[in-house]
């Protein structure tokens, strides 16, 4: 037997122990029939057809598999989208805030003394941002309920902690 078809043999016999059972037995008569084909040439081309003939059968295979499991299991229920919308809002209200801070922070740079200003605080940092919650909670409520939902929470939270601050303060 040339190296040929000893290459044709080997890699049947790795198809066969790699395929699905459902391709197992045809993968087996595959190899089986290697050993009728005539010259090491053409035996190895009729491993290659063979393999690659049975890899795309366990490939269609596989991916029904696939398909069926992850239509089974990844499909998330309407509680987790709600909780990831609301989320996703307050994350992105605080994103805001953040970018309400580095504003005064950039205002106080560009004028000194400014940003100590309690109108330019107030300003900057709560009516800005407020007045975008607000906005955009009543833009997205009908069609993206929680993501509002979350930046409504997160424009309450800011409020109520304002409110706190100027009890303790005044």
């Amino acid at each position: 037997m040339g190296a040929p078809r000893t290459l044709a043999a080997k890699l049947l016999r790795a198809v066969v122990r790699l395929a699905p059972a459902e391709s197992r037995d045809w993968a087996a008569a595959m190899l089986r029939e290697l050993d009728f084909i005539e010259g090491d040439l053409a035996a190895l081309l009729w491993a290659l057809g063979s393999a690659a003939a049975i890899l795309r059968h366990a490939a269609s295979v596989w991916r029904a598999w696939l398909q069926r499991k992850s239509e089974k299991e990844t499909r998330m229920n309407k509680t987790g989208k709600k909780v990831l919308g609301i989320g996703l809002g307050m994350l992105s209200a605080l994103a805001l805030v953040g970018c309400a801070f580095a504003s005064l922070r950039i205002l106080g740079i560009l004028f000194p003394g400014l940003e100590h200003s309690s109108w330019a605080y107030w300003l900057a940092v709560m009516a800005i941002p407020e007045a975008i919650f607000v906005a955009a909670t009543v833009m997205l409520w009908r069609k993206k309920g929680p993501i509002a939902a979350g930046i409504l929470a997160t424009g309450l939270v800011m409020a109520l902690h304002v409110a706190v601050h100027f009890t303790l303060h005044w």
